[in-house]
């Protein structure tokens, strides 16, 4: 069951495998409590589900992963708001598209693999809005311990067209051949259901279908 939290300013599906079979777990409502230092936002839920327990979240309406955690931290600029969602299984293949929430997307999950160069130091991140430019993002420091990196960006502007590109940079500031990710348009507000109506006055009934 999700819950949803706003920053200051489950019936999960059983699914059977070789191995194992996953039992069916219950739906619990998740309750939420927030903590604020400076602009980083602690979220986090709780469960009656007992045992092991799995957390997937959403911000904005885009999943940003599952943890074994129920905190969740996320950067929010000053004056700048983030709808948090999170559903709680004790199934790890928890099906997280056919079961997570409604809210439209707002936002991106920039995803890639990391670089195997050994003097690689950041990975900046450019983004052109509707064909402009390229323009830096933001800079994200490579961790030689990770096997791939994800940064998750700012509320996006409602029909404007994205693409993004991951450039590696290393110590001397040369850069590496760019890494692109695919294009993709904002919906935060889908268009209003289309339909038609009908009145029978014989009947007085009314009778909606769509257009």
């Amino acid at each position: 069951m999700r819950g949803v939290i706003r920053s200051r300013s489950t019936r999960p599906a059983a699914r059977r495998s070789r191995a194992k079979v996953f039992k069916r777990v219950r739906s619990f409502p998740v309750a939420y409590s927030q903590i604020q230092h400076g602009q980083v936002s602690v979220v986090r839920v709780s469960t009656p589900l007992a045992g092991r327990v799995y957390y997937f979240w959403w911000v904005d309406g885009t999943y940003v992963g599952m943890t074994a955690s129920a905190e969740y931290r996320l950067l929010l600029p000053a004056g700048e708001q983030a709808r948090v969602e999170c559903v709680a299984s004790q199934n790890p293949h928890f099906d997280y598209r056919a079961h997570g929430p409604a809210t439209p997307p707002a936002r991106a999950v920039i995803w890639w693999i990391a670089s195997t160069a050994a003097d690689v130091d950041y990975y900046r991140i450019d983004e052109s809005r509707d064909g402009a430019a390229w323009s830096e993002l933001v800079r994200v420091v490579h961790s030689p311990g990770l096997w791939d990196h994800r940064y998750v960006t700012g509320r996006l502007v409602d029909l404007a067209g994205y693409a993004w590109r991951v450039v590696p940079v290393n110590r001397a500031g040369n850069e590496g051949a760019p890494i692109d990710q695919l294009p993709r348009t904002a919906v935060r507000t889908p268009d209003a259901p289309d339909y038609t109506v009908a009145f029978d006055e014989g009947t007085t009934r009314v009778t909606f279908s769509a257009a």
